[in-house]
């Protein structure tokens, strides 16, 4: 049994890579933002129980070697083409203890339907090329307008995720809707018109969700897909997006807002305590991602919640088989699809040393799609293979394996990062809070922005609100403008100094120009020039207030009179204020929170996201902001210990200069870890015991280094734990010169 699971684990790990028949060798697509969200509407009965459309948006650029064919679409008249984008959304919801699906099956998928290549990007410069395709370096984003349009979004299951190919003939636009009569319905030329889709509802088509999900309490967050033909899956791991979205309900209404810190992969990977694994039908058909989490009941009984995404296999879903030890006690089966129809439930039931959990007829798990299946057990998680059966017939093998966490009896393979490393001194380079309609908390405060050298320390408010004198400069900013002021002292930075600001009417002040922007995003803020976010939002002078500047030799106030959030008449007043040393405070008074808005500060092209700051409960303690970070010592590993493997040390963030180091591994680890202050290594501790460890030497020619370790095979290994640490000699970062990562405490197995 075990070497057969091996083998399993074997031929999933070989094929993770396999390319599908259409793939074009260099074509990387890139998603880099979920910008925004927005709510169309409602339908149906009265709250809770009726229907909401949300859109998002979303931006994404041509990383790869290749140009990618994408040709504009005939829409109203001539052949509909095949050779565009196709992008998918989920909404899920996280909430006591299982990440489920909460958007329906009837939400449709983007067709992108016109060639667009926005200047250089995220993913380099945006190079010249042929018509007609998506040019390496190149950008593209989509508004949540777009996104929503209902004369684009057609239905999920005429398209092939595998191959990212569509069929235009006899499809839902080539149809109607109505669908229109006689040969026009089959033809490929588009009978879908804007007068039909002007008939629609706020809701049809768009991202479905009902009002009893929406409403429950959980963490939301929002995916976007986007499905490119001919790329090879190993590129595809950037394809998705997703995004922690915020929901409220007015009375009346509801309002979304982006909440921050896009992560890539399967939304799965938001889940917390999960973990989560993929496999496919090698090069034949997509892949399915397993997510798993396993509690402790008490009483020698674990609850096991697995959510199953599918990704982009084409034909889906009819089974989730899960191992379990023979002789073992499983209760409590439970299955979630992702629509509310009654009458296709998903059955659930011991067979064997199985849990068999089988689809009803028409309701396999398809694309872009997640649902939910969960047992307790009397035995606790090791390794397994969790297997899939295909529900269609087609090219490739029946049965897709995924390995995870199974009752299975055979302890599966572990690892967790134990700690922090030391040497560095790490601090985030920017900060920033977004706020949805109804949540601003700032209003009649303040932050305090101390300058020290090339960091700034960030505290309770010192300033004092001062109301535009008589005297004051009326900037004469319309809507979405920005103009250059002049300072009258050189105002230090934490890079430098300026002479001059550039003030938005939008709510920001920045050392350089950074464009008049009236859509507040976290990616933005990090990737733009050097700013102070005061309040982020879509705000116009010409309706109402002024942005008006006071200045004299001793401080520059900047201040926002009761300026109007667009299409508003609802005032907002705040001030920024310089001064000669580089200190800035930040006050705010009255604030009109109707509207999604960002405050924060950025030096500009901040690579890592520090994720969103609760300023007004942090703000008492204070946090350092820096130009600068410098990371501590860090170790990672490939993988988990799986027996039969080698895992790949890679320790990071290595000083510059350091001749040498090791990764030093040992069967015993340090608890609690080991303070190394009495041996001259003040700010490190050890994790892993060093008599009797064994020690892979390593030589850094820049600030990562590689070490492989051969896992051994023997099965008598099963279970057995060790310990992982790094250590570089880098003076002068300690009195001995050396310095040491974080720790992982591993578990040999499956």
């Amino acid at each position: 049994m075990l070497s057969k699971s091996l083998l399993l684990l074997a031929a999933a790990s070989a094929c993770s890579l396999c390319a599908q028949s259409n793939a074009v060798a260099g074509t990387d697509v890139n998603l880099y933002d979920v910008s925004a969200s927005t709510i169309y509407g409602r339908r149906g009965a009265a709250y809770p129980n009726g229907e909401v459309g949300i859109g998002f948006g979303h931006a994404f650029c041509n990383g790869g070697t290749v140009h990618v064919p994408w040709a504009s679409s005939p829409t109203t008249s001539g052949q509909m083409t095949d050779v565009h984008f196709k992008i998918a959304f989920l909404l899920v919801r996280e909430s006591n203890g299982r990440m489920v699906q909460i958007s329906t099956p009837d939400s449709y998928v983007k067709h992108s339907r016109v060639t667009y290549n926005l200047g250089s990007s995220n993913c380099g410069t945006c190079q010249s090329g042929p018509g007609s395709t998506f040019r390496i370096g190149c950008y593209d984003a989509y508004s949540t307008g777009f996104n929503g349009d209902q004369f684009n979004l057609g239905p999920p299951n005429e398209i092939d995720p595998w191959l990212g190919s569509w069929n235009p003939v006899g499809s839902y636009f080539d149809r109607g809707d109505p669908v229109v009569g006689g040969a026009a319905a089959n033809d490929g030329t588009q009978s879908l018109t804007y007068t039909q889709t002007g008939n629609f509802d706020a809701v049809k088509n768009r991202v479905t969700v009902p009002e009893s999900e929406l409403s429950q309490t959980g963490t939301f967050y929002g995916q976007v897909h986007l499905v490119c033909e001919g790329e090879p899956v190993a590129n595809r791991g950037n394809n998705q997006l997703s995004e922690r979205l915020n929901f409220s309900w007015s009375g009346s209404s509801w309002s979304t807002s982006n909440a921050g810190g896009p992560v890539s992969g399967s939304v799965l990977n938001r889940w917390t305590g999960a973990q989560v694994n993929l496999g496919g039908n090698g090069a034949n058909d997509g892949r399915f991602a397993v997510g798993v989490v396993v509690t402790p009941l008490g009483g020698g009984m674990y609850h096991y919640e697995y959510a199953v995404h599918n990704i982009d296999n084409s034909r889906g879903g009819a089974t989730f088989r899960v191992p379990v030890q023979a002789g073992s006690t499983t209760t409590n089966f439970g299955v979630r699809d992702n629509d509310t129809n009654a009458l296709n439930q998903w059955t659930a039931a011991r067979v064997g040393n199985e849990v068999v959990f089988s689809a009803a007829a028409n309701n396999p798990l398809n694309w872009n799609s997640i649902f939910n299946f969960w047992f307790d057990c009397n035995v606790p998680p090791g390794g397994g293979t969790a297997q899939i059966d295909q529900a269609r017939v087609g090219p490739g093998a029946l049965t897709v394996a995924v390995t995870t966490r199974t009752p299975s009896g055979v302890p599966a393979a572990t690892i967790a990062s134990v700690g922090n490393g030391c040497g560095g001194s790490p601090c985030d380079q920017a900060f920033y809070e977004t706020f949805g309609n109804g949540g601003f908390d700032l209003g009649n405060s303040g932050i305090t922005m101390t300058k020290a050298g090339t960091s700034y320390a960030v505290g309770n408010g010192t300033g004092t609100y001062v109301p535009p004198s008589g005297s004051a400069t009326n900037l004469n900013l319309g809507d979405d403008q920005a103009t250059q002021i002049t300072l009258p002292f050189a105002l230090p930075t934490l890079s430098g100094s300026t002479n001059t600001l550039w003030v938005c009417s939008n709510g920001f002040v920045s050392t350089t120009n950074n464009g008049t922007s009236y859509t507040p995003s976290s990616s933005a803020l990090l990737s733009g020039a050097y700013c102070w976010y005061g309040l982020w939002k879509d705000l116009n002078p010409s309706a109402g207030g002024a942005v008006r500047v006071d200045s004299s030799a001793t401080v520059v106030r900047i201040t926002w009179d009761a300026v109007f959030t667009f299409g508003t008449s609802n005032p907002n007043t705040f001030q920024l204020q310089f001064f000669p040393n580089g200190d800035v405070h930040v006050i705010w008074q009255t604030v009109n929170g109707a509207s999604a808005q960002i405050v924060g500060f950025s030096p500009g092209a901040v690579g890592t996201d520090p994720g969103i700051r609760d300023i007004s409960a942090t703000r008492g303690a204070g946090w350092s902001v820096c130009l600068n970070s410098t990371a501590n010592l860090a170790l990672a590993a490939s993988a988990p210990p799986v027996l039969g493997t080698t895992v790949q040390f890679t320790t990071s963030n290595i000083p510059a200069g350091s001749p040498f180091g090791a990764v030093l591994i040992n069967f015993g680890q340090e608890v609690p870890a080991r303070d190394l202050t009495s041996i001259g290594m003040a700010g490190c501790v050890a994790h892993v015991i060093s008599t009797g460890a064994a020690s892979f030497l390593f030589f850094p020619a820049g600030t990562t280094a590689q070490v492989g370790f051969p896992v051994t095979a023997n099965t008598a290994f099963l279970g057995v734990p060790l310990t992982a640490q790094s250590f570089t000699y880098s003076p002068p970062r300690t009195v001995l010169g050396a310095i040491a990562s974080n720790g992982l405490a591993m578990v040999l197995g499956m």
